[in-house]
């Protein structure tokens, strides 16, 4: 059976949310650094938009904390800079009220069913934290890539593509070109 990889980062110096490729055909991620190494989350864009909009949501919950008491993060470093990439099954985000401090756990999609992994296959799962100030940022980076995306149909809302849109709600048979709002 291969050994589980389990990364803590700790506190990252940057978090950022990207994508690559054109509207239509768009990867997300969330890259984030730390001395300690770096970690690149793949994810959909549904899952980027949830997770900005439950760090907005968070962050204007919960009051800035007058003086943080000191971060520790939960897992020993090993020492060795890392280097780890992999597309998100599950993701998990806290908040610490007691230091200010957002943490994101993210694991590989082998860890959501036990019985169907084939015990050869390494599972994977990656921990960082950051603070409210960079996970502000983050969010609004990741909430504009969302929204970058192609156009929605104002009567079906569904993605309109560059090469055109047969709209279900007009059964494919509108001679008009669909108004972009």
């Amino acid at each position: 059976m291969a050994e589980d990889q389990r990364v803590d980062l700790g506190l990252v110096d940057s978090i950022r949310a990207e994508t690559i490729g054109e509207p239509g055909q768009r990867t997300f991620n969330i890259n984030a650094r730390s001395a300690r190494g770096q970690a690149i989350v793949w994810m959909e864009k549904d899952q980027l938009l949830q997770l900005s909009l439950a760090i907005r949501q968070l962050s204007e919950e919960q009051r800035a904390v007058d003086s943080p008491v000191a971060f520790v993060p939960e897992y020993a470093h090993s020492g060795e800079p890392v280097s780890i990439e992999f597309k998100a099954g599950d993701m998990r985000l806290r908040y610490d009220g007691a230091t200010d401090v957002f943490t994101m756990e993210a694991t590989d999609p082998g860890n959501r069913d036990e019985e169907d992994r084939d015990d050869e296959e390494e599972r994977v799962a990656v921990q960082f934290s950051f603070r409210r100030s960079v996970a502000v940022q983050m969010a609004e980076e990741g909430q504009k890539i969302v929204a970058s995306g192609r156009p929605i149909c104002p009567y079906c809302h569904s993605p309109i593509d560059s090469d055109g849109h047969v709209c279900p709600k007009t059964n494919g048979h509108s001679d008009t070109a669909i108004p972009l709002e």
